[in-house]
């Protein structure tokens, strides 16, 4: 981040037009119809960090620090967020300071702030399965109803009162 940008409620983000369809910015707010098409995206931080490491981004209108796991196997830093479609910038927190990811994609915001940046594409649903041709157009199963042997219960049964229980 430049030394110009703006700070907001969190005490150094990049200036950045607000995105449409971001995330609420107050835990509990109702979800927005937008936030339904949302997309699982993951973020890793792959350097060093002593303590902790946060993501946060125009996906939620730069409000909400969203902290990452460490990986113990590997050392890095990842955690999934659920982000509408669209073009979002981020940043990483790493012990307190906002840092870009020089292995992720970068750009630079209105006022010349370098951050990270994606393109979120909406999900495709899963193509339906085509059924097998000797499934369509049968109405019976591939058994004879006859090999069913089920026993029709009296009506009388659904009325009796349970079995007792055995003494503990």
């Amino acid at each position: 981040m430049g030394a110009t940008g703006s700070k907001d409620k969190l005490g150094g983000s990049p200036s950045v037009p607000q995105m449409a369809g971001g995330m609420p910015g107050a835990a509990g707010e109702m979800q927005s119809p937008e936030l339904k098409c949302a997309v699982p995206v993951a973020f890793r931080w792959h350097h060093a960090a002593q303590r902790e490491v946060y993501v946060v981004g125009s996906f939620s209108n730069w409000q909400t620090k969203i902290r990452l796991t460490r990986e113990p196997e590997t050392d890095a830093y990842s955690t999934v967020v659920q982000i509408v479609p669209g073009i979002h910038q981020y940043k990483f927190i790493v012990d307190g300071e906002w840092r870009c990811a020089q292995d992720q994609p970068r750009c630079l915001d209105s006022v010349g702030n370098e951050n990270n940046c994606l393109e979120v594409e909406e999900a495709e649903a899963p193509e339906p399965e085509p059924l097998e041709e000797d499934q369509m157009g049968k109405e019976e199963p591939p058994s004879p109803r006859s090999s069913y042997n089920c026993q029709s219960v009296d009506p009388d049964e659904y009325i009796k009162d349970p079995p007792a229980m055995p003494p503990h």
